[in-house]
């Protein structure tokens, strides 16, 4: 779905559908995701930081930098937790092992030992990339490096 939006409209169901298999039925979840749906602009700040994900010439750095910062597409009520799941499934399927976006909260940051916090910078978002996609390498037995990253969320 990620690697079909083009447009604000398809930017806001996208935010729907991932924030929706982010939530689960988690009721609580699912209600904090809402009052970023009324943020002004609130599709084509979506759909900007989209389309960065979805651009293999943009690092992934610059992506999450463009959802963290106010200066761009930064939301009331959408931190990394989620929006990075917003940066993976934009980036869509991958032939390779290494995968540019992954998924990064509170569980697989302290399933990899990272103090207990709910925003990390560009540069430590880029870290843990780089540290997931090295691991991988070495794991004849995981097929991605998502794979890894889902087994970190549920050790």
């Amino acid at each position: 779905m990620g690697t079909k939006v083009e447009t604000a409209q398809d930017a806001v169901n996208f935010y729907v559908a991932v924030c929706s298999w982010g939530a689960g039925a988690k009721a609580r979840d699912i209600y904090r995701r809402i009052p970023t749906l009324s943020e002004p602009d609130v599709g084509g700040k979506l759909l900007g930081g989209i389309m960065l994900a979805k651009d293999s010439n943009v690092e992934s750095e610059e992506a999450y930098r463009s959802f963290w910062t106010r200066e761009q597409y930064r939301l009331k009520g959408l931190g990394p937790a989620f929006f990075t799941k917003l940066l993976y499934f934009a980036a869509g399927p991958t032939d390779s092992k290494k995968m540019r976006h992954l998924i990064l909260d509170r569980k697989v940051a302290a399933s990899i030992g990272w103090p207990d916090k709910a925003w990390w910078t560009p540069s430590e978002y880029r870290e843990y990339l780089e540290l997931i996609n090295n691991v991988v390498g070495h794991l004849p037995e995981a097929e991605r490096s998502d794979c890894l990253e889902m087994r970190l969320f549920n050790p």
